[in-house]
């Protein structure tokens, strides 16, 4: 025979269906944001991947300053073991945007394109773009553009694996998609634009496969030595000819030190973090909610509870029957989270990432951790919370039921109020006293409801202010990275040493350490440290929970060779995770010779070193540059969250203050009976949940503050690359609380619709 208490399910549906409704709408949006983004994250991730095989990506590349003839390849592939490709390309500036194009003839074997839209030149007088590129510049299929005084019509946008991160330089601090960008011609398309502007680019691959960043190292030094060799024997032979037309490599860049590559790989997924402890937060509340819905039936039950009871069902068939609508209300907006997160959302978050690299096509995934993280989480907390609030209150007798004593222990004495006090303000007090429990649980959804709004709309003011501590805590004007030691006669240029190294805390991801070795009495970085101490930037400190006298342990990334530092103290630094020590004590820790340098800090160019010789040159416009591209490729994470986090705070603020007006249903009545109206009656249960909301939301802003920082150190610092200090403005909580007022006015108007519906009869329920 079928459960008769089976019955009752679809009035309890109905009579609350605006609960299961929020609750509903709480779990979709949860679900289908945290599905959409890992299940993008994933097929991504695993087309970057495979796209290394797929595309035949080079094991490295290296330029020389002359087109080398055919022998001279030959011996190369022989004394390297090793295939080389042509990958010469021109660099011209595009007539409108000004933006660098480097083009390249189509690739045939090696770094093969992937096209995105349209389709491939086949004329000498087209071309085609990088799609990233082409995207923020607004260039569309079928548009012209000018390099080198000739107009080349574009047919299509590709993406190709050894750009998968527009960095012009492999020394830049951040890629450029707005000024920069890779573009394939056909073969003679190439030729005719005579360009001044050759580099003579060579891709390789090893004959034998490599795996393994420090097996890439060796492959690589060998490889560099190997190719070295070849070249200064061929020198030799065209000198001893009488030929002074001598060759020499201009660039070289094995592909485990190619930020073009693998910038991507390494920062996608960071954001994963972000999301995950974001979802962390709202696992929490949604447990906090279940519980607080929980509680708050059995108490508009209890008299139904009481009377099952007492007519014979046991407590476990009570238990059942009130899990079955929150897990099955649960159970299908996971269904709907997860179709939207497969559809919608996976779309959405796969374009964030296309709007910051430039990937090859991808195919979707199934991904188990979203469903375990958006489906089988959430219905185990439904279960296991409504299984502890209701085996615990079901624990009372069904005469306490039926009497509604839903506690064991004794009613605690009213509070006395002066006389003096008027009516309506005695009778507020009266009400918030009555309700602190619920006042508190509405205070503690505040709190987690604020804390998602504050993390969501921090981010954009965060990126302008980190930008400006970046630039005010700028070196110096231009600071020059050699390819190899120069002297210049520029008054003000001071010589520097630099090297990275990684971190070796296991409980953070690994991070490159800039190491710096600075002058005596620098005019650019005032410290003052003894030879066997240094200083660390402000970011080192705060990340990784450092203070003066620790000891921090890096390591060579591809040697076995570790190097421990005391830290003497903290320099203010904020472009990038920072060692400063003397330049001595560089040279005798990493063993170099005397006069080793590594660069020049100065604020004036240095006119009298040729350009071959510069690596980069670090510039204010490059600190932009790095701000600029993270509001490009943040920005819409950043709208969605906001968004998430404001329907958020309006969930749970009507929930909760929908609970508090449901459990003085009773007491409402009783006031309808002694001839108040339904405004008045606002008046004072509503006016007294404002006020408690008011006081909720500003005494959460410290609490929000110091949670969110917390949340930083304790947990995003250790699931991420690099260094963001945690900065909120005071406008992000100004904002919060304005938004809290606003969400809850509109809640308001709700609740009092919803107190004119209460009928007098109710105060005639329950009568002890």
């Amino acid at each position: 025979m079928r459960n008769p208490l089976n019955k009752r399910l679809p009035r309890e549906l109905k009579h609350d269906f605006g609960k299961y409704l929020v609750i509903f709408l709480f779990m979709v949006m949860m679900i289908s944001l945290v599905s959409g983004f890992l299940v993008a994250d994933n097929s991504v991730k695993h087309s970057y991947d495979e796209g290394f095989e797929k595309y035949n990506l080079e094991d490295g590349h290296f330029a020389l300053d002359k087109e080398p003839d055919s022998s001279l390849i030959n011996d190369i592939e022989d004394k390297t073991d090793s295939k080389l490709y042509d990958l010469r390309y021109f660099e011209e500036d595009e007539a409108d945007s000004g933006a660098t194009i480097r083009v390249y003839k189509d690739r045939t074997e090696v770094n093969l394109e992937c096209v995105m839209e349209g389709e491939m030149p086949a004329s000498d007088n087209e071309i085609a773009l990088d799609r990233m590129y082409a995207q923020n510049a607004k260039i569309k299929v079928g548009d012209t553009i000018k390099l080198a005084g000739k107009e080349l019509k574009v047919t299509g946008f590709v993406a190709v694996p050894d750009y998968s991160c527009l960095f012009e330089n492999n020394s830049d601090m951040m890629f450029d998609s707005t000024n920069f960008s890779i573009a394939v011609m056909t073969d003679k398309g190439f030729e005719k634009v005579s360009s001044n502007h050759v580099k003579y680019n060579y891709a390789w691959k090893y004959n034998k496969e490599v795996s393994g960043d420090k097996a890439e190292k060796e492959a690589s030094d060998d490889y560099l030595e190997n190719l070295g060799d070849v070249i200064k024997e061929y020198d030799t032979e065209l000198i001893m000819s009488g030929n002074t037309d001598i060759i020499s490599v201009s660039d070289y860049l094995p592909r485990y030190t190619n930020k073009a590559v693998n910038f991507t790989g390494d920062d996608m997924g960071s954001d994963k973090a972000t999301i995950m402890l974001f979802d962390y937060i709202v696992v929490v509340v949604i447990a906090f909610v279940f519980a607080v819905t929980t509680s708050n039936t059995i108490s508009q039950e209890a008299g139904v509870i009481g009377t099952l009871r007492a007519s014979g069902y046991k407590r476990g068939e009570i238990v059942r029957h009130y899990m079955v609508l929150p897990v099955a209300v649960t159970l299908v907006a996971a269904v709907a989270g997860n179709i939207l997160g497969y559809t919608l959302l996976e779309k959405f978050f796969v374009n964030v990432y296309y709007n910051s690299y430039s990937l090859c096509t991808y195919t979707t995934l199934l991904n188990a951790e979203a469903f375990v993280d958006t489906t089988v989480v959430p219905i185990i907390i439904m279960f296991v919370v409504n299984l502890i609030v209701l085996d615990k209150k079901l624990r009372l007798s069904p005469l306490k039921f039926l009497r509604h004593e839903l506690t064991n222990r004794k009613k605690k004495k009213l509070v006395k109020l002066s006389h003096k006090l008027p009516f309506m303000t005695r009778f507020r007090l009266r009400i918030m006293f009555q309700n602190i429990p619920n006042y508190l649980t509405l205070f503690l959804g505040i709190l987690i409801a604020g804390a998602l709004v504050v993390f969501s709309i921090m981010f954009e003011p965060l990126i302008n202010d980190y930008a400006d501590v970046v630039k005010k805590s700028q070196i110096c004007e231009y600071q020059y990275v050699l390819k190899s030691q120069v002297e210049t006669d520029i008054s003000g240029a001071e010589k520097y040493c630099v090297t990275s190294l990684n971190t070796t805390d296991e409980k953070y991801m690994t991070d490159d350490i800039m190491v710096y070795g600075i002058e005596d009495n620098s005019r650019y970085v005032d410290m003052d440290i003894k030879d066997d101490e240094v200083l660390v930037s402000n970011g080192v400190m705060v990340k990784f929970g450092l203070k003066k006298g620790d000891t921090f342990k890096l390591k060579d990334p591809y040697s076995d060779n570790e190097y421990e530092f005391r830290i003497a103290g903290s320099y203010t630094y904020d472009a990038a995770l920072a060692v400063f020590m003397t330049r001595k004590n560089f040279i005798d820790t990493f063993d170099k010779a005397d006069d080793y340098f590594t660069g020049y800090f100065t604020d004036k160019k240095l006119t009298d070193i040729d350009d071959k010789y510069v690596a980069s040159i670090v510039t204010y416009e490059d600190l932009i540059k790095v701000s600029n591209q993270m509001k490009v490729s943040m920005g819409e994470m950043m709208y969605i969250l906001k968004y998430f986090g404001i329907i958020m705070f309006v969930l749970l603020m009507y929930l909760l203050s929908k609970q508090i007006i449901e459990k003085n249903a009773q007491s409402i009545s009783m006031t309808k009976i002694l001839g108040f109206k339904n405004g008045e009656i606002g008046g004072l249960y509503i006016a007294a949940t404002s006020i408690m909301v008011v006081i909720s939301l500003v005494v959460s802003v410290p609490i929000v503050n110091a949670m969110l920082k917390w949340a930083f150190s304790s947990y995003l610092y250790t699931m991420m690359t690099g260094y963001i200090p945690y900065m909120v403005r005071r406008s992000c909580f100004v904002e919060m609380v304005i938004l809290g007022i606003v969400c809850y006015a509109v809640v308001a108007v709700l609740q009092l619709v919803k107190i004119s519906k209460i009928p007098k009869t109710d105060a005639l329920k329950n009568v002890e």
